[in-house]
């Protein structure tokens, strides 16, 4: 069976014969019979996108999308219209708006599934057109059902109308059949005895009789009337004629899909979708979450924790508990000079500072090392020189464009090759939901214990934390008594510090846990606190939450 084919333009008259036959109605506009069910679905089912992180490999995203596709053909194939043209519009925007904003969409390392996706997006086009259709004609089939019996119900109300005006009538010959029983009076008879008679004839009608008839008459006549303007409807709609009752049942069946697939193309629909992006409880695999809230687990509005969370920083401030450190350049700083740009390279920034903390022999720029770590114009250094001709080898090697976030894996693989990063080092790798101890406690238990054992806090530890479309570093620097600092990095531009990249020093553990927090919830956006509040963390969709985070962790 062929797709349906653009419903056919109203038929010209040619020819000007009175004899000549009335050509049916023309088809009301693809889309305009189902458009009020369709904005209803919508309106219920549709909700704000949320942008993809460039820092999530586009493997995952593509994934995800399949999972879509695979619920649209289950829709499809048990005939579910509404479920089908909800989830199918999810897969097309998806597709066609969410996707193309990945830095890594146009990578040639992800040609074969771009290609495949494009086309299956193009195919599920498609298929809303033919749902749209299908709907269109329930829809005019439901109307047609609704006129049915509205006329049914005209014609009940005037068959009853009827009776009652025969049982009338019938009641009406009664009375005058006894009105002409009384013609046998004597024309001899008395007046006392006329009188008699005519009290009884008057006896017979009801004084208010004569109001009685008239009203009868006159409400008769109104119903014949409404009657009459009820009946005279406009003549049903006809359905179109791009779908007869075998294209419905093949159309239901389980090879409806396949159908789709194999037919030529077809006209858009004519109602473009508005923006919309992929809808988080699509991707569960798994019935709807049942994890039970702990009191790890914040249940307080994210708004009330952030302010929590400033609170608290200002006081370690304070109480120089914690110091800001102002650093003399930020990530892009030279992005006039292609040779020194740094722009979005915080995914090498960070690795790099971790590796020089751990091995500053191999490293080091200075004669003086700096006595427990990295120092600040290592980290400056690593910004504005170090970092950029690495960028633009990673960039230029996965075909990204100059400014492109490179997604951390690659990093960390190109970085290995390099033996900038040695795999020895590599202590551990964990994440999940920040804003949840259970989880983000276990990057800053690796932070602090490093590899462990009797040394654990002489060694000098490092993590890349991958958050927000965003790497920071974040080290431990033995002071040699038993005790530690611990830095936060930020290669960004600071308003704590008038402009430039920041460190953080927290002088004891408790600190740094509460700097962490404090950073976290500092890069929520309003309608990230909004969705926060609003969805459980499910481990299912994670790489749409904006919660997610990933800690790369490396010992000396």
């Amino acid at each position: 069976m062929d797709l349906p084919t653009e419903p056919s333009h109203p038929p010209s008259a040619r020819s000007n014969s009175n004899n000549a036959p009335l050509s049916p109605p023309p088809p009301p506009p693809l889309g305009e019979p189902s458009k009020s069910r369709r904005e209803v679905l919508k309106l219920h089912n549709e909700t704000a996108p949320i942008p993809l992180s460039n820092l999530t490999p586009i493997a995952k995203y593509y994934a995800a999308a399949d999972k879509v596709l695979a619920q649209f053909k289950l829709h499809l194939t048990n005939g579910e219209l509404d479920d089908a043209y909800i989830i199918g519009r999810r897969f097309a925007l998806f597709s066609t708006v969410s996707l193309p904003g990945h830095h890594y969409y146009t990578s040639p390392n992800y040609a074969k599934e771009r290609v495949k996706n494009q086309k299956y997006a193009a195919w599920v086009t498609r298929g809303l057109e033919r749902i749209v259709e299908v709907m269109d004609n329930e829809e005019m089939q439901k109307e047609l059902h609704r006129q049915k019996e509205n006329e049914e119900k005209i014609r009940r109300e005037k068959e009853a109308d009827q009776k009652k005006q025969v049982e009338w009538e019938k009641r009406m010959k009664l009375r005058l059949h006894a009105v002409d029983s009384l013609g046998d009076l004597h024309s001899n008879d008395t007046a006392s005895d006329m009188d008699l008679k005519l009290a009884k004839l008057n006896a017979l009608f009801p004084k208010d009789a004569e109001a009685t008839l008239n009203g009868g008459i006159q409400d008769l006549c109104s119903n014949i009337e409404q009657s009459v303007q009820m009946n005279e409807l406009p003549p049903p709609i006809a359905p179109p004629d791009v779908m007869n009752d075998n294209d419905l049942a093949l159309f239901y069946s389980t090879y409806a899909t396949q159908q789709l697939k194999s037919n030529g193309g077809t006209p858009m629909f004519a109602e473009p979708p508005s923006y919309s992006d992929l809808f988080l409880d699509t991707l569960k695999t798994s019935t709807e979450d049942t994890t039970v809230p702990t009191a790890a687990t914040p249940t307080i509005p994210v708004r009330d924790l952030r302010s929590q969370c400033i609170n608290e920083f200002d006081a370690l401030l304070a109480s120089k508990r914690v110091e800001i450190i102002k650093l003399s350049t930020y990530q892009g700083r030279l992005s006039h000079t292609p040779r020194y740009d740094s722009t979005n390279g915080c995914t090498v920034i960070s690795p790099l500072i971790v590796a020089t903390h751990i091995n500053p022999h191999h490293y080091t720029t200075t004669n003086k090392q700096y006595k427990h770590g990295i120092s600040n114009t290592e980290i400056c250094d690593i910004i504005d020189k170090r970092a950029p001709p690495i960028l633009q080898t990673v960039r230029s090697k996965l075909g990204l464009n100059q400014h492109a976030l490179i997604i951390p894996s690659d990093v960390h693989d190109y970085l290995v090759d390099e033996n900038i990063l040695r795999q020895d080092k590599f202590v551990g790798v964990c994440g999940g939901n920040i804003l949840d101890s259970r989880h983000w406690s276990e990057v800053v238990h690796l932070i602090v214990d490093g590899r462990g054992g009797e040394n654990a806090v002489m060694q000098k530890t490092g993590a890349a934390l991958f958050f927000r479309d965003h790497v920071i570093s974040m080290i431990k620097l033995p002071l040699g008594n038993g005790s530690s600092y611990f830095d936060l990095i930020d290669s960004l531009p600071t308003s704590q510090a008038g402009g430039m990249a920041i460190r953080v020093r927290c002088k004891d553990q408790s600190a740094f846990e509460s700097v962490f927090q404090w950073y976290a919830t500092s890069k929520f956006s309003e309608s990230q606190c909004d969705f926060i509040d609003a969805n459980k963390w499910n481990d299912d969709i994670c790489d749409f939450d904006p919660r997610v985070f990933q800690g790369f962790v490396w010992s000396e």
